[in-house]
């Protein structure tokens, strides 16, 4: 018979069994935070004034820049390429877009219902490397260019440690700016 003071081993193997996956999934969980000696300073901005809308058709360029090493103030060697790739969506009113499009640049875009994502290809790129994307986006018949102006959302959603600076000049296309996000 044991003690009331005594701890069992089946008491003991419990609390491994509780606290272990626990440490493993904290040890496996990849850094996303930038740190000193290890981000990447990205820009993004509108590329394009707003153009007529052509048979339904709705022109939502941009650009993602990885930034030139003047602005690299986190990384020991400003010129390291970025490690990987960038996603970003665009989402799309549904007040003025029917959520067809097609999508001209690099990388992939992929649609589900009003929201398109877009993945753009950074993996391997030195600083002052930039893509520029377009989404054509099919609108509502007879939706003007004013009546489509800041209804589509654009905002980076994946980008493993980079940071994010606004080096671009705001222009008149871009409402609701963020480093991270704008309307256009």
């Amino acid at each position: 018979m044991t003690s009331p003071s005594a701890v069992s081993r089946r008491t003991v193997a419990k609390g491994v069994a509780w606290s272990a996956p626990a440490v493993v999934l904290a040890a496996s969980a990849p850094s996303i935070a930038a740190s000193p000696g290890d981000c990447y300073v990205f820009d993004m901005w509108s590329s394009n004034g707003r153009q007529p809308i052509n048979n339904n058709r709705d022109q939502i360029s941009g650009t993602v820049r990885y930034s030139p090493n003047n602005h690299q103030d986190c990384i020991a060697d400003k010129n390291q390429p970025y490690p990987y790739d960038i996603k970003i969506t665009v989402t799309l009113d549904p007040s003025v877009y029917t959520g067809a499009f097609t999508y001209s640049g690099p990388g992939t875009a992929t649609g589900s219902g009003n929201v398109v994502t877009i993945t753009l290809p950074f993996a391997g790129q030195r600083p002052g490397f930039s893509n520029q994307w377009n989404l054509y986006a099919t609108t509502l018949s007879g939706v003007t260019k004013e009546q489509a102006k800041f209804k589509a959302s654009i905002k980076a959603i994946s980008y493993p440690k980079a940071k994010w600076k606004i080096i671009e000049p705001h222009n008149e296309w871009m409402k609701n700016r963020t480093t991270l996000s704008y309307d256009y």
